[in-house]
């Protein structure tokens, strides 16, 4: 049950913030472009990455992994909105614009769990 409890807490923190960034990249992008999923998954990869790279290092235990991993990165990043947004920029006729985000999503995406990792490995050493 500990397990549980503990993806569930994480998932509803990580939901609540990725909703705040989406709520904050709203005040200062309206294109049609969805900036604030695409800005919760690169920061999400990128701590995904960090974490990755520390926790090679260190014993954490499986609850602590479940609430970040499974629960709170699992909430705050979210692949099915992003293919949601993807399917909905082509009704909307924006071919480009959803060509653009599948793309820039997938390879930074891709660059900042590696960029994470990297960064972890070479700055944090326990």
């Amino acid at each position: 049950m500990e397990k549980i409890i503990a993806i569930a807490l994480g998932g509803a923190i990580g939901s609540v913030g990725r909703y705040l960034i989406t709520l904050a990249a709203g005040e200062y992008h309206s294109h049609s472009f969805p900036t604030g999923t695409f800005l919760a998954n690169l920061l999400g990869c990128l701590m995904i990455g960090i974490f990755w790279s520390l926790f090679d290092r260190m014993h954490i235990n499986n609850e602590f992994r479940l609430f970040l991993f499974t629960g709170f990165l699992g909430g705050f990043t979210t692949f099915s909105t992003f293919a949601r947004e993807t399917v909905q920029l082509f009704k909307m006729g924006e071919h480009i614009q959803a060509f653009t985000y599948l793309a820039v999503s997938n390879f930074f995406g891709i660059a900042m769990v590696a960029a994470g990792f990297m960064l972890s490995h070479r700055f944090l050493r326990w």
